[in-house]
């Protein structure tokens, strides 16, 4: 039994046996197609329509193979980065980075308020501009109503 990198020129060896067995079954169609018209229109027909079988029998297959190693290969990309998240030595780096960063927190306390009083900063700002923007369009809204209000109420009285 061949192995399953092999199947690939079990397949290319079968492919080039049918194209040799084709082009001998051609020569004999085009002979007979000389001593009886008829018959090799027949049979070239019915070879015409086994090739175009196997045509599409090939592409199919192809299709199916090119699937499901994409498959295979999706599944062990996928293995491959459990394994490495899961691994001891990233564990090892992430907590020796953590541990940094903590040092860094500690010793250097002014340098990291800074960092979080610009977001604080940044944060506030945000915030009360869209408060503003909130207040400047209900404005907007009561004006408008106030002028309908007042021009309805001028064009129902008298002049």
């Amino acid at each position: 039994m061949p192995s399953l990198f092999d199947l690939g020129d079990v397949a290319i060896g079968a492919a080039f046996r049918a194209g040799e067995s084709t082009a001998d079954a051609l020569a004999r169609v085009r002979a007979a197609g000389e001593a009886a018209g008829e018959r090799a229109s027949a049979e070239t027909s019915g070879l015409r329509g086994r090739l175009a079988a196997l045509a599409q029998r090939g592409a199919a297959e192809r299709a199916k193979r090119q699937s499901e190693a994409s498959a295979r290969a999706a599944e062990a990309l996928d293995a491959a980065m459990t394994a490495i998240a899961s691994s001891s030595l990233v564990n090892r780096i992430v907590d020796v980075q953590v541990d940094r960063m903590l040092k860094l927190f500690e010793h250097e306390p002014d340098r990291i308020q800074g960092l979080v009083r610009g977001q604080r900063d940044t944060m506030v700002g945000e915030v009360v501009g869209r408060v503003r923007a909130g207040a400047a369009a209900g404005d907007a809204a009561v004006d408008r109503l106030t002028l309908r209000m007042g021009r309805r109420g001028g064009d129902a009285e008298p002049t």
